[in-house]
């Protein structure tokens, strides 16, 4: 009898210990996870979308939207952790016990998130052929001109390799995601000055002006961490850059 007593503790301890990290595996937000790093969520309100944590960054996509959103994790009170994107916006929030809420415009004050299945890894990149890489910037363009109610094309002036294609075509589709945005918000006049959007291949995600001219500049390398988001690209025409 002596000796259960001696090693209630200890099991206890250790029950306990396995269920705070199912927990906080279930939301794929550890290091080394029981489940994929990648996962598919539902939110309260019926959004969906998928969360990837395996790189630097975590990526998230919501259902049936171009944008993949890269996210850096910030340390909050209480254990929690923050997701923020480029912009500063908390989009996530994790709880040191591996709850989940998501932040929206449409709910500010967040969502509660549940795992609902395993998610395509987001952070996987896919080669695109000159063809694919062509229909899809042109595509990007038609977006853009029909937000902005005039003929606006999206171009750029940089080499075409197999590894740049597919971080241009994303970078385009931002940029129609941004304008779409805009339009959808009323803020169609802020599209107005522009006639063309060049994508430039660097070092770093920027946004600049150049006339009627919109520059954005993209890092190939590092995917969608290396391009400015939406958020920000609006951000940045809202302030007449």
């Amino acid at each position: 009898m002596m000796m259960l007593l001696a090693a209630g503790p200890p099991a206890e301890d250790a029950r306990a210990d396995t269920l705070k990290q199912r927990l906080e595996a279930r939301v794929g937000l550890r290091a080394r996870p029981v489940f994929a790093p990648s996962g598919r969520f539902r939110t309260e309100g019926g959004d969906i979308f998928v969360l990837d944590r395996a790189g630097p960054k975590a990526l998230l996509k919501f259902q049936n939207r171009d944008e993949v959103w890269a996210l850096e994790g910030h340390p909050a009170p209480r254990g929690d952790t923050v997701f923020k994107n480029d912009v500063g916006e908390t989009v996530l929030r994790a709880s040191k016990l591996g709850g989940l809420t998501l932040f929206t415009r449409r709910t500010p004050n967040g969502q509660a998130v549940t795992l609902v299945g395993p998610g395509e890894p987001l952070s996987t990149r896919r080669p695109l052929s000159l063809v694919a890489l062509l229909r899809a910037v042109v595509a990007s363009g038609h977006r853009a001109t029909r937000a902005a109610q005039h003929p606006l094309a999206v171009t750029s002036e940089d080499e075409i390799t197999a590894e740049t294609a597919a971080p241009i075509a994303d970078a385009a589709a931002v940029v129609a995601e941004a304008f779409e945005d805009l339009d959808r918000s009323g803020r169609r006049d802020l599209l107005a000055r522009w006639r063309r959007v060049v994508l430039v291949l660097g070092d770093r995600a920027e946004v600049e002006a150049d006339g009627d001219v919109l520059v954005i500049g993209l890092n190939p390398k590092t995917g969608p961490a290396g391009r400015p988001s939406s958020a920000r690209i609006v951000r940045a025409l809202k302030r007449g850059r």
